[in-house]
């Protein structure tokens, strides 16, 4: 009786360790992604205004300004592989290549950083347009790419409350002065 009972128990824990299967993996090689962060820009107030870049995975920074059909994040907060690739695809302009060293540095934060509540920080402008920091995160379970959010500035200011966000978000607006001469961040 006792051994059935042990070769029962030991049975289901095979068959459960054996069906485990991980439910979300950001899969950290970040080659393997189209796009890991991305500076979007909007602006609303005397015309329209869209541009921003975004970081492949293999580290290119491209541009885009004024995208045509720019595909969003769906109510969940998720995009397909496709839709990212097709983003992508509009970017107009080669800025620079950022060291592998710091993209893998900076996208090993990105999975804690889901987790990060958006606190409205109550600075609002006016016609300043909406500048927003976030990263692209792949969700295994939904088999699409989850939009984290960072930071944004201008019209509406939010910050993800992780402790790691200034760090990743820093990083980004460096970027953005390496790309323009003036960063309108500077002004705020």
């Amino acid at each position: 009786m006792k051994r059935s009972i042990f070769y029962t128990i030991l049975l289901i824990t095979v068959i459960g360790l054996a069906s485990c299967k991980k439910q979300d993996c950001g899969c950290h090689e970040a080659e393997k992604h189209p796009v890991l962060f991305q500076y979007e820009y909007f602006n609303y107030a005397w015309g329209y205004k869209h541009l921003g870049f975004l970081i492949e995975g293999n580290g290119k920074v491209r541009g885009f300004n004024n995208p045509k059909n720019w595909k969003m994040p769906d109510s969940t907060g998720m995009m397909s592989r496709s839709d990212l690739e097709y983003n992508l695809a509009q970017c107009d302009t080669l800025y620079l290549t950022v060291k592998e060293e710091d993209m893998d540095k900076y996208y090993a934060d990105i999975e804690s950083l889901r987790d990060g509540e958006i606190i409205d920080t109550g600075i609002y402008m006016a016609d300043a347009g909406t500048g927003t920091f976030s990263a692209w995160y792949w969700n295994e379970k939904a088999e699409k790419y989850q939009f984290v959010f960072l930071k944004s500035y201008g019209d509406q200011n939010k910050v993800n409350s992780h402790a790691s966000v200034d760090l990743v978000a820093d990083w980004l607006c460096d970027i953005g002065k390496n790309i323009w001469d003036y960063f309108w961040l500077d002004a705020i």
